[in-house]
């Protein structure tokens, strides 16, 4: 909770000017009521124009005085609400960016995007009305109770007749600030939009290392959400006091008009018009006072829900070496996984492999055997419970994050996509290549073709996820960006796993000059696509149980024989051979 609120330093001297602008204009209304009693009693029933006059012109500076106190003390409530919001939420954003898969896992994405949107909006607007409301209730409570007590009790009924007039505005407030808050929201549906994004693609963003673009992206949606609130503010700073001035008008106006009748002295209409006057800033400040505890409340769950996020630290700790490994060599030594909040047996166990510079390896195995547990570890997604990597023949914790990933091109089991057109989906590889480049890596993953059948081709646009388009064209796509970054090792999770068995082998062809000189690991399920590896591991009950050619592996290991067996890809084989 420390941490919250520790970013409301920068704007302490708002939040000491809101309270204390407010309670100079508490102290102006509750002057209010006395002042009109003088008038009505020392002035209209003693027959002295100049009191009334006196006292009328004090009505009016206490009038003027409190509106300007209301104003300011809205304008920095607000300015320091608003700015707290803006900072907090771009600072849970950056932290939840740190976060290894570890902690995404812990929470929900919608959890995450809720506690970044609708709880700081809860809190923000919960600090905005401490400074001011909660400061104005209580004082006002205490202090008519004891103007009550030292005045006549004496109740007679109101003298206001302002309904029209308070009425007129209060319509004029809701047809101007209608759109405004439907504004609001749209700005916020943005915000989420980005969060949902990144959390929901969160392996992608960290795999191309793009937290930095993503960054400029959400504090864009943040800081345009921001402006339109500020405006909202604006207006309803604006209006408020106006409408207390009307009341107070329209009381000196009655009192005029009705200062015949008060010259009969039949009734000392200055008391009752004071204590009627207090009487209903008690009952008021009762009811604003409770719906306040109300919302502080809720606002106080949201403070817990925040702070949980930022309790929660990275796993990952990033290293201290900010450049790409000198080569694309990858030895693994002894590692053992588990998942941090799995509960049983290690997912991968004692591991042990030494992949070299350029070499192509293939991951077979079952489902669940821990293949892509496996490739997770190497971009640092998550961290081995046991036993170290090595990348270009130093450790990748020594690396930073973004020199590590973005020396891999990762092409991930679950294809994701971001809203936005084909071209700038394939850019994420690399946002400044050219034209020529996208076509040309989308060439050789086999996307140009269906990307050129929509009619405005690579500036298509997608709906978010992509999910306009299949599956085995969302991969397509996800490996043109892979390539597009030209990375040291290439990365393919099951990346053909929704194409065609004609299409696949079209696109290894055009893959096997691309990929000359560079480290790749494919994890696939189809013998066809790892027939032509350098080696094939085949991993079986978390650990590794043959290594070899393809050859080899029929002639040494039952589990690929079996594998080869069950996709009756003997005979398919020898045809493909």
């Amino acid at each position: 909770m420390s941490r919250i609120f520790k970013l409301l330093r920068p704007y302490t001297i708002w939040l000491i000017l809101a309270p204390t602008f407010m309670v100079l204009e508490v102290a102006m209304d509750l002057m209010q009521p006395k002042l009109m009693s003088h008038i009505i009693d020392g002035g209209v029933a003693a027959g002295d124009s100049s009191a009334i006059f006196q006292y009328g012109i004090r009505m009016l500076v206490c009038a003027l005085v409190g509106l300007l106190a209301g104003y300011l003390s809205m304008l920095c409530s607000n300015y320091a609400g608003f700015s707290w919001g803006l900072q907090l939420r771009r600072t849970l954003f950056r932290h939840i960016q740190q976060f290894s898969f570890a902690e995404t896992d812990k929470f929900t994405t919608g959890s995450l995007v809720t506690r970044l949107t609708s709880d700081i909006g809860m809190i923000q607007h919960g600090i905005s009305m401490v400074t001011r409301m909660l400061f104005r209730s209580p004082f006002l409570l205490m202090g008519s109770i004891y103007l009550v007590l030292t005045t006549n009790p004496k109740i007679s009924i109101p003298l206001l007749a302002a309904a029209p007039i308070l009425s007129g505005l209060v319509i004029w407030r809701i047809r101007v600030v209608r759109p405004l808050y439907r504004r609001i929201q749209e700005r916020l549906d943005d915000v989420n939009t980005v969060m949902q994004e990144n959390l929901t693609g969160i392996r992608v963003v960290k795999a191309f290392a793009s937290e930095p673009y993503e960054r400029e992206r959400f504090d864009d949606a943040n800081e345009r959400l921001t402006e339109t609130s500020v405006r909202t503010g604006k207006i309803m700073v604006a209006l408020g006091p106006w409408l207390s001035f009307v009341q107070y008008l329209t009381v000196i106006a009655i009192v005029f008009i009705a200062a015949r009748d008060i010259n009969l002295k039949l009734i000392q209409i200055g008391e009752v018009a004071a204590i009627i006057n207090y009487a209903t800033q008690v009952m008021m400040s009762l009811i604003m006072l409770s719906h306040q505890i109300m919302h502080l409340s809720r606002a106080a769950v949201s403070v817990r829900r925040i702070d949980e996020v930022f309790e929660t630290e990275p796993s990952i700790v990033d290293g201290s070496i900010d450049e790409s490994p000198e080569n694309g060599s990858v030895e693994i030594r002894g590692v053992s996984f588990k998942y941090p909040a799995a509960v049983g047996d290690p997912v991968l166990k004692n591991i042990s492999l030494h992949i070299k510079d350029g070499e192509h390896l293939a991951i077979m195995g079952a489902t669940g055997s821990g293949k892509t547990s496996l490739v997770n570890l190497l971009p640092r997604f998550y961290d081995p419970t046991e036993g170290a990597i090595l990348i270009g023949d130093r450790d990748i914790r020594e690396y930073t994050l973004e020199a590590l990933r973005y020396s891999m091109g990762i092409v991930m089991q679950e294809t994701r996509l971001f809203f936005g057109t084909i071209a700038e989906n394939i850019r994420w590889g690399d946002e400044y290549a050219t034209d020529d480049e996208v076509e040309h890596y989308a060439r050789i993953a086999g996307a140009h073709d269906f990307i050129m059948s929509f009619p405005e081709g690579y500036n298509t646009s997608m709906a978010q996820g992509g999910v306009t388009l299949s599956g085995g064209q969302k991969q397509r796509i996800s490996i043109a960006r892979a390539l597009l970054r030209r990375p040291q090792i290439l990365i393919l999770d099951d990346s053909t796993s929704a194409v065609d068995v004609l299409t696949e082998t079209r696109i290894q062809e055009a893959l096997r000059k691309e990929m000359r000189g560079m480290t790749v690991i494919k994890i696939a399920q189809r013998i066809s696509s790892v027939m032509d590896a350098d080696r094939i591991v085949v991993l079986e009950d978390v650990a590794i149980t043959g290594i070899g050619s393809h050859e080899e592996l029929l002639s040494t290991n039952a589990t690929y024989r079996e594998i080869c067996d069950s996709q009756d890809s003997l005979r398919e084989i020898s045809d493909a051979s």
